[in-house]
């Protein structure tokens, strides 16, 4: 049996050659830091009042899925929508906590699948509440210990509702 020499081979780097070549340099200019850190003020305040829409839908959805268990699968899919969208902007906006909660439920969802329960359904509804808690508290960061009690205390109430 023959020896499978490996043999790596490192492709030249000359993008600064290019930009050159493209007229750009190299260097940053501190008036586009500071314009590119305004913008991010500007886009966190507008986060902050997406949120708020967004929590409206979620307690919109999860009311349709409590009262209407018939099409409950539909109004979950709806609400998981809408977990993703804040889950996954949380952590851009300086509110990693709320992107903690989001996946914590997403995971919960994604494990019951459609099926769920009117006592899962609590789950769900802690969670969105655990999410407008730290909007209207402004928690921004990971909340500290009380970010890490909120996380740990909606692990428990999955684990007590699932059994595991």
């Amino acid at each position: 049996m023959a020896e499978n020499n490996v043999k790596y081979i490192t492709p030249p780097n000359n993008l600064r050659q290019k930009q050159k070549l493209a007229g750009v340099s190299g260097v940053l200019d501190a008036a586009w830091i500071d314009a590119a850190e305004q913008q991010i003020s500007a886009a966190k305040f507008d986060y902050e009042e997406a949120v708020g829409e967004d929590l409206a839908k979620l307690h919109a959805a999860y009311e349709k899925a409590l009262k209407d268990p018939a099409n409950r699968a539909q109004h979950m899919q709806e609400l998981y929508g809408v977990v993703q969208t804040v889950k996954g902007q949380g952590s851009s906006f300086g509110y990693p906590l709320i992107s903690a909660i989001g996946s914590q439920l997403a995971r919960f969802m994604e494990d019951r699948g459609d099926d769920v329960s009117d006592a899962q359904m609590e789950v769900v509804k802690v969670h969105v509440e655990a999410i407008r808690l730290v909007m209207q508290q402004k928690m921004e960061g990971e909340g500290g210990a009380i970010g890490k009690q909120i996380v740990g205390g909606l692990g428990l109430v999955i684990k007590k509702v699932t059994g595991a």
